[in-house]
């Protein structure tokens, strides 16, 4: 199976733009694609079909599993740049609940 650029492109933009990201990217041998992504407290997935369109959605807490879709495109492009709108949101408002840095110091002795 071979995943289409587009996500290829998405998923590599995802990790350059957003590094704070949690990403699960799940091609099957169907063709479908899932992208899952969670930005501190928020959750976004993407479902790509190669014949059925492109699904786009936000879930939250109280979402229940195996509903339809926010969204729905023909294109992957433009289920894309949706799906970017989103994390770019994101990135404005959840910057209190990223996870924070961590850096290791040896201190030597004199």
């Amino acid at each position: 199976m071979k995943v289409p650029k587009g996500l290829q492109q998405l998923v590599g933009e995802i990790m350059e733009n957003h590094p704070q990201a949690q990403i699960e990217f799940d091609p099957l041998p169907s063709g479908v694609c899932w992208l899952e992504v969670w930005f501190g407290r928020r959750n976004f997935q993407l479902e790509y079909h190669p014949t059925q369109g492109t699904g786009v959605s936000e879930n939250f807490d109280d979402t229940p599993p195996f509903i339809r879709h926010d969204r729905a495109f023909d294109s992957l492009e433009a289920a894309a740049a949706h799906f970017k709108s989103l994390l770019t949101d994101a990135a404005r408002t959840e910057v209190d609940h990223l996870p924070k840095a961590l850096v290791l110091r040896e201190n030597l002795p004199n």
